[in-house]
């Protein structure tokens, strides 16, 4: 299952990346170059999730920003390998940063440490972030890009706090950065509110969230994580066939059976959020509606029946642009990933 938070860091890592470079090194002139995505590394199965090249006084670097919520024992063994592997790929010099989400009394770990008896042979040391530090900062919009996280930087969030944040995100003056910033507000959000309160609460910023990139990277991450699980399935079920032919019937049997169990859960998830949008606006939806949405297994068709959800002006005006079998809606220009338009789909 894809992890939301994870998405929500990424969103926030990509587009404001300089933002953490300020907080990692406050004292140094380090400006960014680009993001480096879909990093791999061969001692971990698990991709690096934030790299991007910075320059400093001339030299180009590697900025490793990792985030955390709570500290684990093995991370700074982890670090030690990643920073070393990286190093290796890309023959450059690594800043490897971790920045802690959650409030933690006790001092957090930033080195590993080779030792014989009390006598230190080697150590690798990176800097800590702890984000709690900066709450200040955020909501007097200094740091106004990481508003999103605030819920998970104070004890007991309430409503007041969602105003605060929603008010510090309206003043993003990119359209896009302030869609992202408005779907991860909702995504963490919904880690402390129910998700028809927050639905409710950002209701007048659903247009802004229409062009939000939270959502394609989520289906597009469900949809190569299933076609990779049903490769797996696959291959093990050609292996126990024991022949070349089984392996390849094996693998393409699940990766079929995978990508359309895939296709019907975002089916049923794009009917569902434009039906939560109608009983949101208009209350109580005629049992015939409901039937012809339910029927309807196209999902560019139910992307564009979302954005007439939320626009219409009745519950007719939105029959209307229903299409028929032999017709379709007008499609929106090419996007490189499906979308659900809004972040109904969290």
């Amino acid at each position: 299952m894809i992890n939301l938070f994870d998405r929500t860091l990424k969103i926030i890592a990509r587009n404001h990346a300089a933002t953490f470079l300020r907080l990692a090194f406050a004292k140094h002139d380090v400006r960014l170059l680009g993001t480096v995505a879909n990093v791999e590394i061969s001692l971990s199965v698990k991709p690096v999730d934030f790299v991007h090249r910075v320059l400093y006084d001339g030299q180009e670097y590697l900025f490793h920003l990792e985030f955390q919520t709570q500290h684990k024992a093995e991370l700074p063994r982890r670090t030690f390998i990643t920073s070393a592997e990286l190093t290796e790929q890309f023959n450059l010099p690594v800043l490897t940063v971790f920045l802690y989400l959650q409030p933690r009394e006790k001092e957090i770990p930033h080195n590993y440490v080779t030792q014989l008896g009390k006598t230190v042979i080697n150590e690798f040391k990176y800097p800590v972030i702890k984000l709690w530090d900066f709450i200040e900062d955020i909501r007097q919009g200094k740091l106004r890009e990481l508003a999103p996280l605030l819920p998970m930087l104070v004890k007991d969030p309430d409503e007041a706090l969602l105003a605060e944040e929603r008010d510090l995100i309206l003043q993003e003056d990119d359209p896009q950065k302030r869609a992202d910033l408005l779907a991860a507000a909702i995504a963490v959000g919904s880690r402390y509110f129910a998700r028809e309160f927050l639905w409710l609460f950002f209701r007048e910023e659903v247009e802004y969230m229409k062009t939000a990139t939270f959502i394609d990277d989520w289906i597009t991450e469900g949809i190569e994580k299933g076609i990779q699980q049903g490769m797996q399935q696959g291959m093990q079920q050609g292996m126990q066939q024991g022949i070349q032919q089984g392996i390849q019937q094996g693998i393409q049997q699940g990766i079929q059976q995978t990508i359309q169990q895939s296709k019907k859960d975002l089916l049923q998830i794009a009917r569902d959020d434009v039906l939560e949008v109608l009983m949101l606006r208009f209350s109580k939806l005629p049992k015939s509606l409901v039937r012809r949405i339910q029927a309807i297994d196209d999902l560019m068709v139910l992307k564009n029946l979302h954005r007439h959800a939320v626009t219409c002006k009745s519950l007719n005006k939105f029959a209307d642009a229903i299409p028929d079998d032999e017709e379709e809606l007008p499609s929106p220009a090419p996007r490189q990933t499906f979308q659900l338009a809004t972040v109904q789909a969290l």
